[in-house]
């Protein structure tokens, strides 16, 4: 007998089939426990059944109840539930890595420079293993103090995804308190969440996506499981995922009658690349949950089908929303181990009943589709309308990441909600990539956010953390993006860290007098005349003028006359006979009648005064008049005798040569004007 012909009440998934022909069947292995889910809507007939053959209940959220129970009693169970029980493998999951900067780029720095560090915040690190976390602790990267829960029942460890992703919040809010939960099932994470909210935790980040537990559409028991950590006070940040070159959805279009969806024209396959001993998980499940009688069916081959390739692996379950027999759930998953380097095809094939109108997905879960659909490839729980989606950009350009997915949701939400950085170093990476990376910094920036706003809903604290975000991409929200990266207002004068001249002192009008990129509100020298603002306050020059006095000469210039900028001795005929430093604030140190920018000698140097009008009789008033006369002269319509013209024979200055030409005249309207 071999598991697909198992006489049992309840419905098996293919991979649960699998599961027990691959693995039941064989001696030695009936001890070894195995986790399933049963979906029933009898679920109090469940606990003596399981406890009966040696099982136990773990978590159950709504109509799912996570069981464990000794493989070699699958069998005996199975075959005593009620009939419409589905019973089923957990649904796969990815980590969404391919492979202290965001701090500073998402202006998390400007935060903690003004004091916040996220102390008193409650974060929830909720992920599929924290191997070496103790090792960040030991070196200063996380927190000596958090809490730390395994609800797999495999220990904390196994991967060291969770702990990158808990460095990253823990660099953006390093005060912290830190609620790390190891999960690998959808119950799993709705008995974690339960737990925080009772902890008091206000921000959850979840780098992880999943499929086929709904259609990305915002629905489904993921989404529902965001809606209680909403009601319960949470923020939940969620990678988008990197399925963007992974994706494609389509309605089922079959022109040539052979049942095979075209995935283009005249082409009814998709094709992946794989190495030898490489797995590929595909994914495929259509708008019709939770249950359903349109029946597609999933299979790879090892070359074209119409050239004779051969099927390796199916899904094929029966759906049907009811019977005893038959799988309800509108899902199909096939796992596969390549044992030579080649090219596989994918096609999905109609079963029975009209689905002309019916949109599916397909997914897979390492290797790029040779034809995909960018649009609507982002998984759960990124799609849910109370998860922040967090799409990649790279940290040193902000370029978007080509492999971060792309929205809209399945249901038209717009997504991504926001993006942020990765490609950052953490202890245990010296680059951490994909949306994984994201999700944390917008998670930390969320706890900076609580500290500065105490009492902020989750729906405040998210619109704000939106409204502040730097667009990066298409002008407006798009699709890669959202409507930006992470960019916080510290100073909250309504700039962004990226647009804010003065990120750490609020400066409402970005005023920067010196054009230099340091608005005044934090410029130490506002006009840029090399005098700080403090040394100008107390000497009375304006702050923001670089000739304070317009003579001429710059304030510095004035100050520094005597080689010396630090020090202002500024000369007075009268009261300062000894100043080796212009006036500063007087267009005229020495009252010569010369602005300071004209004179050659402009402390107590006398020079011939411009006055020469009228002619051999001066009215002791240089103006106008007298320039009027120098001009003519010049142009050779009035002559004047030396003694005449000697008051303007200002040039050379200090030596004049005894000729009343040009120079003379710039030096006199310099005179001219200054009075």
């Amino acid at each position: 007998m071999s598991a697909n012909d198992l006489d049992t009440g309840a419905v098996l998934s293919d991979r649960l089939k699998k599961r027990l022909a691959d693995r039941l069947l064989q001696p030695g292995v009936g001890s070894a426990a195995v986790p399933v889910i049963l979906h029933t809507n009898k679920p109090d007939l469940l606990p003596p059944a399981v406890r009966a053959r040696g099982g136990r209940i773990r978590y159950r959220y709504r109509d799912m109840t996570e069981i464990e129970i000794p493989q070699g009693r699958l069998e005996q169970l199975l075959s005593a539930l009620p009939t419409g029980t589905v019973a089923r493998l957990p649904y796969p999951h990815t980590s969404n890595s391919v492979t202290g900067q965001g701090v500073a780029v998402t202006g998390a720095s400007d935060m903690q420079s003004l004091g916040n560090n996220g102390a008193g915040i409650k974060v929830g690190v909720i992920d599929l293993g924290f191997s070496s976390y103790t090792n960040a602790q030991a070196s200063g990267d996380l927190s000596a103090l958090l809490t730390i829960k395994d609800y797999t029942g495999t220990g904390t460890g196994g991967i060291n995804h969770g702990t990158n992703v808990a460095e990253i919040v823990y660099d953006m809010a390093p005060g912290i308190d830190l609620y790390l939960a190891k999960i690998d099932t959808i119950t799993q994470i709705a008995a974690a969440v339960s737990d925080m909210i009772a902890a008091g935790v206000s921000v959850i980040v979840h780098s992880v996506s999943w499929f086929g537990s709904a259609y990305y559409d915002g629905s489904g028991p993921l989404c529902d499981i965001v809606n209680d950590a909403k009601a319960g006070g949470i923020v939940w940040a969620n990678s988008m995922g990197n399925s963007r070159n992974k994706h494609y959805d389509a309605i089922f279009s079959d022109t040539n009658g052979n049942l095979r969806h075209e995935f283009s024209t005249g082409q009814d396959y998709n094709t992946i690349t794989l190495n030898a001993n490489q797995t590929a998980s595909l994914i495929l499940n259509w708008d019709a949950y939770p249950s359903t009688s349109i029946d597609y069916d999933l299979y790879l081959y090892d070359g074209d089908p119409a050239a004779g390739g051969s099927v390796v692996a199916s899904s094929t379950h029966r759906q049907s929303a009811n019977g005893r027999f038959n799988f309800p759930q509108p899902y199909e998953a096939i796992e596969f181990t390549a044992p030579a380097s080649t090219t596989y095809y994918i096609t999905v094939q109609k079963v029975n009943g009209s689905q002309t109108d019916t949109p599916f997905s397909l997914h897979s879960l390492g290797q790029n589709l040779s034809v995909r659909v960018h649009a609507r490839s982002l998984a759960q729980p990124a799609d849910c309308a109370n998860a922040l989606g967090v799409g990649a950009t790279r940290v040193t350009n902000d370029v978007p990441e080509g492999f971060s997915s792309e929205g809209p949701s399945k249901a038209g939400l717009n997504k991504p909600d926001i993006s942020a950085p990765d490609r950052v170093q953490t202890s245990l990476s010296s680059s951490f990539s994909g949306t994984s990376a994201s999700a944390p910094h917008v998670a930390g920036a969320v706890a900076l956010l609580q500290v500065a706003n105490p009492g902020i809903s989750t729906t405040a604290v998210r619109n704000l953390l939106m409204g502040t975000s730097f667009d990066v991409h298409t002008a407006g929200f798009d699709f890669r993006t959202g409507p930006g990266r992470v960019s916080l207002d510290a100073d909250v004068d309504g700039f962004n860290h990226d647009a804010d001249n003065c990120p750490l002192d609020a400066n409402d009008g970005q005023l920067d007098t010196d054009g230099d990129g340091e608005g005044n509100a934090c410029d130490s020298d506002d006009d840029g005349d090399g005098l700080t603002d403090t040394f100008e306050e107390s000497i009375g020059t304006n702050l923001l003028l670089v000739d304070s006095d317009a003579d001429g000469l710059s304030d510095y210039e004035e100050v520094a006359w005597d080689g010396d900028a630090g020090g202002y001795n500024p000369y007075h005929p009268v009261t300062n006979p000894a100043g080796t430093d212009l006036n500063a604030t007087a267009p005229d140190t020495d009252g010569d009648s010369l602005p300071d920018g004209l004179d050659p000698e402009p402390l107590h140097s006398p020079a011939p005064n411009g006055d020469l009008a009228p002619v051999a009789n001066p009215d002791g008033a240089v103006n106008a008049a007298d320039y009027l006369v120098a001009l003519r002269h010049v142009l050779g319509e009035q002559t004047l005798t030396p003694a005449e013209f000697a008051p303007a024979d200002l040039y050379p200055p200090g030596s004049p040569d005894g000729v009343l030409d040009m120079p003379d005249l710039v030096l006199l309207l310099g005179v001219v004007m200054q009075q």
